[in-house]
């Protein structure tokens, strides 16, 4: 009986020097927490969210703009750039892949067909019947096909 006294009694100290002299630390999270990664105008990158400056928030830009493929194929994979339009179609941007923003491009007035100029010697137009279509100093670059 006095050795299990004994045991019970040696025990408890055991646990009670455990808990006095380990200090107790709370498990914290191992690097960024997921949709902690929000930028300057508050967008969520690792959702997808991107700002658009024409339309004046964060998007998505597969769904709220246009996949334009590249023309010339170079290296892979294949990357698309994408367009967004402001409500009024004055104002386009072209979000081009290695770009940190998009390129804001002004509507030209009297051209035939839809155009967009940006400083840079961008050229952007949509033809109903060609589809979208980028320039840059006169080299067709990126284009989709007709909706």
């Amino acid at each position: 009986m006095k050795k299990v006294i004994l045991f019970l009694v040696a025990f408890v100290l055991l646990g009670v020097l455990v808990v006095v002299y380990l200090p107790f630390t709370p498990a914290q999270p191992q690097g960024p927490v997921v949709g902690a990664d929000r930028d300057a105008h508050n967008c969520i990158a690792s959702a997808g969210y991107t700002y658009s400056s024409v339309r004046g928030e964060c998007v998505r830009l597969w769904e709220a703009g246009t996949a334009l493929m590249p023309v010339v194929q170079i290296e892979e994979p294949v990357l698309a750039a994408y367009v967004v339009q402001d409500e009024s179609g004055n104002k386009a941007e072209v979000f081009l892949p290695g770009f940190e923003q998009g390129i804001v491009m002004t509507r030209a007035e009297n051209a035939e067909i839809p155009t967009w100029i940006a400083d840079g010697g961008w050229v952007l137009t949509y033809d109903p019947d060609q589809g979208w279509k980028l320039s840059q100093g006169g080299e067709l670059v990126y284009a989709s096909k007709a909706q």
